[in-house]
C-alpha cells in the first residue's frame, strides 16, 4: 500500500528511522520531507499508537497516475473523479478536495486546482463544498505524479491538512506559529500568569496574552506594538521597578521587563507563574539553564514550553540531553519537531515543585 507521509525538514535520518520502528517500507518518491512509502495496511493505526516527534502527518493513498503537461487540469481530474466512485461517494454527500502541490512548476496553485477541480466535480453531479463536508478527497502532486486519497471526516472534523502551513498565518513574527502549535498539538489550556524569556518582538507574548495570560516578557529589544495590536494587546508596560510588577500586572496584558534575563530575577520575587515560555537562540544547554534558573517562580504544576536549537541533526543527543538537565525539576510531557520547527524541537513540560 502507498502512503503520503509528511516528516521533519531538518531531521531526515531520525524520520526515517521513526518510520522503520513502526513498520519496514519502502520510498517510491520524495521531495525534501514528502515522502511516498509503500508499506503494508495498518501503518496509520501503528503510528496513531505511538509518541511521534518527527513525524507530522501520514496518508493512505488510493492510486497513482503520471501527470500530463498537455492536458494539466484533466490528468488531474481523471485519477480525482476515479477516487471518488472508488470510495464510493454519493452524489448527495459533501466532499472537500485538498491538493498538495510540492513541486509547483505548472503556475496553478494549490487553490486554483480545488477550485477548477471541484467545479467538475458538481458539474458531474457531486456535492463539493468547504462547510461540513462528509469526506475528504486528497491529492499529492510531486515529481510528475498525482497521488490521490480519500478520508471519512467524522462530524465533519478535519484532520492534519495535507500542507499544515498553508493557511500559516501569524502577525507578529513567524516565531508565533511554534507556540501555536505547540499549544494545538500538546492540547495545553489554561490561564493565569506566564513568563516568556527572550520575548522580543512578542509573538509568543501576543498569543499567551490573547489566551488569557497576564505576561511578563524579558527581554532587551522592543516589543512590536503595531503588530501586537493587531492581536488585541491593547494594555503593554515597561516596567523597571520591582515594586510595580504585580501592579503592572494587573493593569497590563503584557508587562515587557526590558533586561538581560539574568537580570529580573531579584525583581520577580514573590511571582508564581503558571507557563514559563523560552523561545531564545540559544544552545541546548544554555536555554534549558536559563528556564531552570526560572523554575523557582514556577507553581507546582506549571508548564513550560521551550526549543531545543539543534547545531547538527544529531536529533536523539539533544533530546537525550535535554532529558538529564530537565529532570530535576521537569517532567517532559513531548517533544516534537512541529510543522513550523526548523532546526529545532519542542518541548513541552511540567514543573514538578520543590
Amino acid at each position: 500500500m502507498l502512503y503520503f507521509v509528511k516528516t521533519a525538514v531538518f531531521f531526515e535520518e531520525s524520520s526515517l528511522d521513526e518510520l522503520k520502528s513502526a513498520s519496514s517500507f519502502k520510498i517510491v518518491d520524495k521531495e525534501l520531507n514528502n515522502l511516498i512509502i509503500e508499506a503494508g495496511p495498518g501503518l496509520l493505526e501503528k503510528l496513531k499508537r505511538r509518541d511521534l516527534t518527527f513525524i507530522h502527518s501520514a496518508f493512505k493513498i488510493d492510486l497513482k497516475s503520471k501527470i500530463s503537461k498537455g492536458r494539466y487540469l484533466d490528468s488531474l481530474y481523471a485519477p480525482v473523479l476515479k477516487a471518488v466512485k472508488a470510495a464510493k461517494i454519493g452524489k448527495k454527500e459533501v466532499v472537500v478536495l485538498e491538493c498538495y502541490d510540492i513541486n509547483n512548476k505548472e503556475g496553478y496553485s494549490a487553490k486554483d486546482i480545488e477550485v477548477n477541480l471541484g467545479k467538475r466535480l458538481i458539474k458531474d453531479g457531486y456535492t463539493a463544498d468547504l462547510i461540513n463536508p462528509s469526506k475528504r478527497v486528497y491529492m499529492v502532486l510531486l515529481n510528475g505524479n498525482c497521488y490521490v486519497g480519500h478520508e471519512k471526516l467524522l462530524g465533519g472534523a478535519r484532520r492534519a491538512a495535507l500542507d499544515p502551513l498553508r493557511h500559516a498565518a501569524y502577525r507578529v513574527s513567524r516565531a508565533e506559529l511554534k507556540i501555536e502549535q505547540a499549544f494545538n498539538e500538546f492540547k495545553i489550556d489554561g490561564g493565569g500568569i506566564a513568563i516568556d524569556l527572550g520575548a522580543a518582538p512578542g509573538g509568543w507574548s501576543g498569543f499567551l496574552a490573547a489566551k488569557g495570560y497576564k505576561v511578563i516578557a524579558i527581554d532587551t529589544a522592543d516589543l512590536d506594538m503595531k503588530s501586537l495590536s493587531k492581536m488585541g494587546i491593547k494594555k503593554v508596560t515597561v516596567e523597571k521597578s520591582p515594586k510595580n510588577i504585580a501592579r503592572s500586572l494587573g493593569n497590563a496584558d503584557i508587562v515587557h521587563l526590558k533586561l538581560r534575563s539574568a537580570e529580573p530575577l531579584a525583581m520577580l520575587r514573590g511571582v508564581k507563574a503558571n507557563l514559563l515560555a523560552n523561545d531564545m537562540n540559544l544552545d541546548c544547554r544554555t536555554s534549558i539553564g536559563e528556564a531552570m534558573k526560572y523554575a523557582r517562580f514556577l507553581k507546582r504544576g506549571a508548564i513550560l514550553i521551550l526549543t531545543i536549537k539543534c547545531i547538527t541533526r544529531n536529533a536523539p543527543r539533544y533530546i537525550k540531553e535535554a532529558r538529564k538537565l530537565l529532570k530535576p525539576k521537569f517532567k517532559i510531557k513531548g517533544i516534537k519537531a512541529l510543522p513550523s520547527n526548523r532546526q529545532e524541537l519542542t518541548l513541552y513540560a511540567v514543573y514538578k515543585g520543590r
